[in-house]
């Protein structure tokens, strides 16, 4: 659950970019988030607010998250947030906190019951979306795995702020245990939906189903990797700390070593230490990242958990050799004859 936690937190931020009409590679966003590049060669015409305030603003939400794993992944990532600064004074951190107060009011006025399953709250909030002036502005192919279309360059939407909430709305009276964030859910590829469209239902149900099969998936590969990282670290000492670093970077992606200090908690020697244990183990690999600064990144590779013993049957020692021991044997016995546990004080 510490790897799909930190998997969320991944994913909210990589979609609110990308919704807000930010383009980049999934790279780019990694050595952005640990403050060697910008995240893209440019910024979306008019984009507000600038993707800094934007992920500040949505780590500070997650990190009151009533699910205690989100909300612990989301403030210690936010401590390794090393982005370039590119605010606009403070109006950035208005604009991207605004956002998620408008979202707040949306779902807070939203009558949820029903029998407990989410199919009329879900579309209760997309209905709630097309109402609203802040979330309704048309959205045309949107895809979260591939991102903004560069023919729409600049129309992006702030429905992010709707996902990072669903969680908690759907959770847990209308199915979900926990209230996850579900990045992608609100999305509305066509105009003119009215509340009471059957066409807006269906969609919901769609869009809902894409969500959760998303969350599925990112448990599936939280579970595979998790039973990954604690087969190949139980015999080595003093593992916990390997092991949660290597639950962050299964979960969120590639790290620094700065950001590793403030992750882990450790020094710089520290890092090197858990990191070596990481890179023996077949877990981690490090990448040259600009400016020659180096990411962590988690790929587990072929790893021999039992090394391999050569068969003696194989050894043949030469006579020099066998008379190199022997003469060994013999300078050692006379060591030990001459030493105290022979009866003379050396």
């Amino acid at each position: 659950m510490r790897v799909l936690a930190a998997r969320s937190v991944r994913e909210s931020l990589i979609a609110a970019l990308r919704q807000e009409g930010h383009e980049f590679t999934e790279n780019r966003f990694f050595a952005w988030f640990a403050g060697l590049d910008t995240l893209s060669g440019h910024s979306p015409v008019g984009s507000r607010p600038s993707p800094k305030a934007l992920c500040q603003a949505i780590l500070t939400e997650l990190r009151h998250n009533s699910w205690a794993s989100l909300a612990t992944a989301a403030a210690t990532l936010q401590q390794a947030f090393l982005a370039p600064e590119d605010f606009n004074g403070g109006a950035d951190h208005e604009d991207a906190h605004a956002t998620i107060a408008v979202a707040r009011e949306v779902v807070e006025v939203l009558n949820a019951d029903g029998n407990g399953l989410p199919f009329v709250p879900v579309e209760r909030l997309f209905a709630a979306a097309t109402q609203s002036l802040h979330f309704a502005r048309e959205e045309n192919g949107f895809d979260l795995a591939r991102g903004i279309d560069p023919e729409r360059h600049g129309s992006g939407n702030s429905r992010w702020a709707l996902d990072l909430l669903a969680g908690g709305y759907l959770s847990p009276r209308h199915g979900l245990p926990i209230a996850l964030p579900l990045p992608g859910l609100v999305a509305l590829p066509l105009a003119g939906f009215e509340a009471d469209d059957g066409d807006l239902a269906d969609h919901a149900v769609v869009s809902l189903h894409d969500a959760l099969a998303r969350l599925d998936r990112w448990l599936g590969d939280a579970e595979a990797d998790i039973a990954v990282v604690q087969s190949r670290l139980e015999d080595r000492r003093s593992s916990g700390r390997a092991q949660r670093l290597a639950e962050y970077l299964a979960g969120f992606g590639p790290l620094r070593g700065t950001q590793i200090e403030r992750v882990i908690g450790v020094s710089r020697p520290g890092v090197r230490v858990v990191t070596s244990t990481l890179e023996a183990s077949g877990l981690v690999h490090s990448e040259v990242a600009r400016n020659a600064t180096r990411l962590y990144v988690y790929g587990p590779g072929v790893y021999d958990a039992v090394p391999t013993v050569p068969d003696r049957r194989e050894i043949h020692p030469s006579s020099d050799a066998i008379a190199d021991y022997e003469e060994s044997m013999r300078a050692l016995d006379e060591l030990l004859s001459r030493s105290t546990f022979g009866g003379e004080q050396e």
